[in-house]
């Protein structure tokens, strides 16, 4: 009676000790750990949580470009606790903000319930007006700074320093942002990159357009031109204070298109950044 019961405990004790195993990410055919060991985690992660699934084949396509509507949706699905017009939510927004039609995202369109849900009007460089109402090109591969722009990039813990002469001073070590500096006394050469569509007011697709940046300089001071300028400075030097979106030998590399290996990683990293700050669980029950 003691050896079935000895035998029964450890039956039970291995059962126990596996269970967390059978809950990792499946092993993917095209995921090499060589390759993307640097996305593996991330992976596991999204895999585990719904956030993101492989194929019947058996793949992840882990090099495979990314659009708008699957980030939307893998951002819905990882912040799922983000639902901006639940008026019993914690982020609710006024019916304002509330797009009731998109030109292009029609409501049979796959993704129309996550992109409804929590893509606002004050989304910047990602939904833009027209006459037939927002457009948001949802199946429109994303480069880095439209990754950039359509990441809830101000969920993070702020930058340490919020000035923009500090901000300047993050983004200039970045060759491949472009930045048009002139001195506060002398606008000529700057006022003509407002009319450069950067406004986008005739709603075309500037998703994954990267302007430069202009800036004001006044002895050792910067300070960035317009509100395109410096929001998009902001989120390039927060992503990179926070690790999220990082340089590669001193470049952004801004027209780099989106892999799902990439995606993965980049809201897994933001994910992790907001739970070492303490309020994650204020966007994600993950």
């Amino acid at each position: 009676m003691n050896r079935i019961i000895l035998l029964l405990a450890l039956i039970l004790g291995l059962t126990t000790f596996q269970q967390p195993v059978a809950l990792a990410a499946p092993a993917f055919k095209d995921v090499d750990p060589k390759q993307y060991g640097w996305a593996m985690d991330a992976i596991s992660f999204m895999v585990d949580n719904g956030v993101v699934s492989g194929y019947p084949d058996g793949s992840f396509q882990p090099g495979r470009w990314v659009d708008k509507a699957e980030m939307t949706v893998m951002i819905y699905r990882l912040f799922d606790r983000y639902r901006p017009f639940d008026p019993n939510g914690y982020f609710y927004v006024s019916d304002y903000y509330h797009i009731t039609h998109f030109a292009d995202v029609p409501k049979n369109h796959w993704a129309y319930q996550e992109i409804s849900s929590i893509v606002t009007r004050n989304w910047r460089n990602v939904v833009f007006p027209s006459p037939d109402g927002y457009t948001f090109y949802p199946d429109s591969k994303l480069n880095r700074i439209g990754t950039v722009n359509v990441l809830p990039v101000l969920w993070l813990e702020a930058l340490d320093e919020t000035d923009d002469t500090s901000i300047f001073g993050i983004t200039s070590t970045l060759r491949d942002i472009p930045v048009i500096i002139t001195s506060d006394t002398d606008l000529s050469s700057i006022d003509d990159f407002l009319s450069d569509g950067r406004s986008y007011e005739d709603g075309k697709n500037q998703t994954n357009t990267l302007f430069p940046l202009l800036v004001l300089k006044k002895g050792d001071e910067h300070r960035f031109y317009d509100i395109y300028s410096g929001e998009t400075a902001y989120k390039i030097a927060l992503l990179q204070q926070k690790g999220v979106m990082t340089a590669w030998n001193g470049e952004f590399e801004p027209n780099e298109m989106l892999t799902r290996a990439e995606a993965v990683t980049i809201l897994y990293r933001m994910y992790m950044s907001m739970k070492e700050s303490g309020y994650v669980d204020l966007y994600s029950s993950k």
